[in-house]
């Protein structure tokens, strides 16, 4: 077991509470179900040494056969139970264990900045909270109580033949230290086969995901075959990467197997050089022992030795997780603070991304009650504000104020208490569409329900569906139409009935009959509450109390319509190229 590894039981134990001693007690269960697989050896030897020593059992320890059936019986017996306890314990303990590190892997992913989520691949994070996290299970339940225990046994095996001949037993152990390099050397050539075919499943997965998710848009434009050639490409170098870890994989066990396999033949060699040509006759029963004692311990070796490659796949996933728990989560109020009134205020807000600037010294005022829209080109940095206002990242420096409340004053859940939010690309569950509405109030009862659809403009198209309410979205709404489903999301924001509303393009990919009605919808969302817009069409936006114009991440202009064409600046050149586009 070398240092990586260590580190990593280390710190998934660091990490969890449960489950430890019940695991712990299930290795000694092990190691010494392992140990006492020696001791019928040691009383086969004790009985014959006495019978050669004495001619006689009588005034022994054990002074008849029977005697030492009896306690072979209960040696065996003894055996049995720690392999049962062993087993039920290490198992037990290593599910509890292993059910805390996944709960607070997840925990902690549903703490982090919304910003984490976004960069990773769906794929990813998957595989991370499911089969990386079995991986590190495998790890407890299986490879660390063998190795442990076959560690144990075999160090107690080799004392025992240390004792019996000292002489044979310096023969192992100069193969020992030689056999453990060649398992290190074939193991750094293994360890890097396999990190290459990690990225290249990484990468593969990925690609397939894109093509999969991308094949509509793909045979439209008919290039299904252009990108399939990519999805080959990456499977054909993803399976060279797969066969070189599984010609290296068997190596480290291989090449520990065969170097121990020359202890015995040491041992022969030794055992000719020492034996008298005229003591054929005679048996030593030291060496018939010591024989069966190195049998023993080489068994225990090849046993720990094969479960070198599951160590290597858990510890890699176990680092995958822990690169997961290292990152930085948003941090929560101790005693979080709720506010009376319900403004904004961006006081000089800077944010950026990696090393990307997004914002730059942001400072606006938003009075409670009133509608603010934020314009600008794509990439300016519009949605950003809104995310930061909804608390999915925290800024890098300045603050964000609800009724003069720091946001981290707020805490994140006090937050999103106060907020409701309508993006361009609303996301909807697969369920139902009663379901999907009750996300914003869950005891909501049926006539609440009916009341937000008909202020969201929803029911008529809802009351012509088969079953209604009960009509299921489909994965991601992918049944209705955008404008329903943005209609739908406007009726789950007014079920929440919160004081302060996001919206985020709600309007932008709408043709113009629906665009009509769903922005009839938001204004029933913004009536007596604080909103703040992202608008793309800046017809949507012209009767707001408030016009702010981002350009590269910093406010250029700010006022109303009408004001904001009386100054002919950036604004009034959007305005016009809008016009003569129409």
């Amino acid at each position: 077991m070398d240092r990586q590894a260590i580190n990593s039981i280390g710190r998934i134990l660091g990490h969890v509470n449960d489950g430890k001693k019940t695991f712990l007690s299930g290795v000694i269960f092990r190691g010494l179900e392992r140990c006492i697989g020696i001791i019928p050896i040691m009383f086969c030897f004790y009985w014959i040494h006495t019978e050669q020593k004495f001619g006689t059992l009588e005034g022994a320890l054990l002074s008849s056969p029977i005697d030492y059936f009896i306690v072979l019986v209960a040696i065996f017996v003894a055996q049995l139970l720690c392999a049962y306890l062993g087993q039920l314990r290490t198992f037990t303990g290593s599910y509890q264990l292993t059910h805390a590190y996944r709960t607070k892997a997840i925990n902690h992913f549903r703490q982090l900045p919304l910003g984490y989520i976004y960069k990773a691949h769906n794929c990813e994070l998957l595989e991370l909270l499911s089969a990386d996290i079995k991986k590190v299970e495998s790890l407890f339940s299986h490879v660390l109580p063998d190795l442990l225990s076959a560690a144990v046994a075999s160090i107690i095996a080799l004392l025992l033949m240390l004792i019996i001949s000292p002489l044979y037993a310096l023969g192992l152990c100069v193969i020992l230290p030689c056999a453990f390099w060649v398992l290190h050397v074939a193991k750094a050539r293994f360890n890097r086969a396999a990190k290459a075919k990690v990225q290249a499943h990484k990468h593969t997965r990925s690609v397939i995901t894109d093509y999969i998710e991308a094949l509509c848009t793909l045979k439209l434009f008919n290039q299904t075959r252009h990108w399939l050639v990519r999805v080959q490409k990456q499977l054909k170098t993803s399976k060279q990467h797969s066969l070189q870890v599984e010609g290296w994989g068997p190596a480290p066990v291989l090449g520990f197997q065969v170097i121990l396999s020359f202890a015995v033949v040491l041992f022969v060699m030794m055992l000719a050089f020492t034996t008298p040509e005229n003591g054929t006759a005679h048996i030593n029963l030291g060496v018939i022992i010591f024989a069966m004692l190195l049998l023993q311990i080489l068994a225990l070796l090849n046993d720990a030795a094969e479960q070198g490659t599951s160590l290597k796949l858990a510890v890699q996933a176990e680092q995958k997780v822990e690169l997961l728990l290292c990152e930085e989560a948003m941090e929560e109020p101790y005693k979080p603070q709720e506010p009376e009134q319900f403004d904004i205020n961006f006081e000089r807000v800077s944010f950026n991304y990696d090393d990307k600037k997004a914002l730059e010294h942001i400072s606006f005022f938003v009075p409670q009650g009133s509608v603010t829209a934020i314009v600008g080109e794509a990439g300016c940095g519009k949605s950003t504000l809104i995310n930061l206002c909804a608390r999915f990242f925290d800024p890098q420096s300045g603050s964000i104020k609800i009724g003069g409340i720091d946001l981290q004053d707020i805490g994140t859940e006090g937050v999103h208490n106060l907020i409701s939010m309508v993006f361009e690309d609303m996301q909807l569950v697969d369920a139902s569409i009663l379901e999907n509405i009750r996300i914003g109030k869950p005891d909501a009862s049926l006539e609440e329900v009916r009341h937000v659809c008909e202020q969201a403009q929803c029911l008529g198209f809802i009351n012509k569906l088969p079953n209604g309410l009960d009509t299921p979205v489909g994965e991601g709404g992918v049944r209705l139409s955008g404008g329903q489903r943005q209609r739908i999301a406007i009726a789950r924001a007014l079920l929440k009935d919160t004081p302060v509303v996001l919206l985020d393009e709600a309007t932008a990919s709408l043709d113009p009959i629906t665009q009509t009605e769903v922005v009839s919808a938001i204004k029933h969302l913004q009536k007596d509450r604080t909103v703040i817009t992202v608008a793309h069409r800046l017809a949507s936006i012209v009767h707001a109390d408030n016009i702010l114009v981002i350009d590269e991440g910093k406010i250029v202009e700010t006022g109303t319509h009408r004001c904001l064409l009386s100054i002919g600046g950036y604004y009034t050149r959007l305005w016009r190229a809008q016009s003569q586009a129409a």
